[in-house]
Order: C-alpha cells, then structure tokens, then sequence
C-alpha cells in the first residue's frame, strides 16, 4: 500500500512538527511505500523567501520518497474532480494522482478531505 503525501503534510514535516514528522518516521521504519505529486513538490520547492540551503534540503527530504507522475489518466480524473467538485487545481490533481495510484491520501486540508473521502481513502494527521 502507498500514501500519498499531500503537499500539506510534506511542509509541516520539513517544519519540524512533530505530528508530521513521528507519521512520517514511523511509517518509514515500517517501509511504508510514500509518495508525493509532482505538484507537491512545486508547491514545496516554491515556497516564498526560501534560502538555497533550505531548498537543498527539501530536495535531498524528497529524493527519500517516491515521486509520482502525470499520465492521462490522472489529467482526465482531474479535470472531472475540478469540474465536479470545485477544486483547485493543484487539489485536483494530487487528489487524482492519490486515486489513480490506489494510495492513500495523507493530508491535513479537512475542506478537501470532506470533498474527496467518498473517491479515496483519507487520512488526517490532525485527528
């Protein structure tokens, strides 16, 4: 089984929170299969007002996880969830990425966890 990483939990974690950052240890202690969106990691990488160290580090975080890709499947399912659901596109996306790899959808966005929870199953480190 995968998790899919939303963009959310992937901040927090290089924040140092430490509920994050224990799920995300843990689950690779357990080598838990975990995977993040192209998206995430351009939301990640852009970031304001962040130094070259910082970004260095990120990359070296998220060379440790799985980065998933775009094919048209995800941009077909996509394009519906934006349409149907009133997503933003990045949400539509990273959720269709969770869909289309049959992952599990960790993140923290309770509006999108209550949009999606009927198409992927979700989970929430803030419970």
């Amino acid at each position: 089984m995968m998790y899919l990483l939303d963009s959310n939990i992937l901040i927090n974690f290089l924040n140092g929170n430490k509920k994050e950052v224990n799920w995300i240890k843990n689950e690779k202690s357990k080598d838990s299969s975990l995977g993040f969106s192209l998206i995430s990691r351009i939301e990640v990488l852009s970031l304001p007002k962040l130094k070259e160290e910082e970004i260095f580090q990120m990359e070296q975080f998220l060379s440790l996880l799985k980065q998933t890709y775009m094919g048209d499947d995800v941009v077909v399912l996509a394009s519906a969830l934006r349409r149907n659901l009133n997503l933003t596109l990045g949400d539509a996306i990273i959720t269709a990425t969770a869909i289309s790899y049959k992952a599990i959808f960790v993140t923290n966005d309770k509006l999108l966890a209550s949009k999606v929870k009927n198409l992927v199953e979700v989970i929430s480190l803030n419970n």
